[in-house]
């Protein structure tokens, strides 16, 4: 090579000029690089970061629901439950009333 922009044919030292501009050039492209990587790298690792953070969320939401739905469901169970006995001792009441009422009738002939 023997272009006056080159200059490597003149030897080692004649051709430090051109190591300087190529090393410089290198660097300068290294550090552009790693700065571009370092943003990359650091929007993916926020986007990891919301993923993650959103999968709790979602997970807590829905823990959250199925024991509210669990609650309601217990406590309607409840309600039949208190319902039936009600019901109950009132048929109970009733017959025990019927009971009495017949026995006074027979005890007033």
């Amino acid at each position: 090579m023997n272009e006056p922009s080159l200059e490597l044919s003149g030897g080692p030292i004649a051709g430090w000029k051109t190591a300087l501009i190529f090393l410089s050039g290198g660097a300068v492209t290294g550090a552009a690089t790693g700065k571009a990587l370092d943003f990359y790298c650091k929007r993916v690792e926020q986007r990891l970061i919301q993923i993650e953070r959103e999968r709790v969320e979602k997970e807590t939401r829905e823990r959250e629901r199925a024991q509210q739905e669990r609650l309601e469901r217990e406590k309607r169970e409840q309600e039949i439950l208190e319902a039936e006995m009600a019901e109950r001792k009132r048929i109970q009441r009733e017959a025990a009333l019927e009971e009495e009422r017949k026995w006074y009738e027979e005890q007033a002939w």
